[in-house]
């Protein structure tokens, strides 16, 4: 009898730690412009989560993400690009001052949010959930370098991360894209 109790005690407690974990969908952030996006809107969407920085050596890469946003935004797919300044030497004033010139260069249309901590005692409740394994349910993958990108499927659960230095063409983002996970 107390295996029996013990084992339903143990039950009950896996259950509530994961009726507490947080779904993708339950994160809301807010656009560049101050707007509030719900990511409930994205259900039924693959979303590419991108941090930028328009400072970095790898912001050619906007060019590359807007081709890849553009090629597939009517196929039920999102880019979210999520500017950070964590890996950034530049001041924040000058990082204001050129941010809407960098994306305007790249005549950026994705929907890009407002300044985002990845990574540090600061992280995002986002970044949190993508970068920990026990929120994720899948792996560890912390934030090395700007342009990291984190894939999730139509169900809002996290598929997986390619490092900065890898293009949006890759082949794992678009086979992924395209119909595959």
């Amino acid at each position: 009898m107390k295996k029996i109790i013990a084992g339903l005690v143990v039950l009950l407690v896996s259950m509530a730690t994961f009726a507490q974990s947080e779904s993708f969908y339950s994160f809301t952030t807010t656009t560049i412009d101050g707007k509030p996006y719900p990511f409930s809107q994205l259900k039924g969407k693959k979303v590419l989560i991108v941090n930028v920085d328009v400072q970095d050596q790898l912001a050619p890469q906007y060019a590359i993400l807007e081709e890849l946003y553009s090629q597939y935004c009517d196929s039920n797919f999102v880019l979210l690009g999520f500017p950070t300044e964590d890996f950034d030497t530049q001041s924040a004033k000058q990082q204001a001052q050129t941010n809407g010139y960098r994306l305007l260069d790249y005549d950026v249309t994705f929907p890009v949010m407002e300044k985002t901590s990845v990574v540090g005692k600061n992280i995002s409740p986002l970044y949190k959930w993508l970068t920990e394994k026990k929120l994720n349910g899948k792996q560890n993958a912390p934030v090395t370098g700007n342009f990291q990108k984190f894939m999730i499927d139509e169900k809002g659960q996290w598929v997986g991360v390619l490092p900065p230095d890898d293009s949006a063409f890759n082949l794992k983002i678009l086979n992924w894209v395209q119909g595959g996970n």
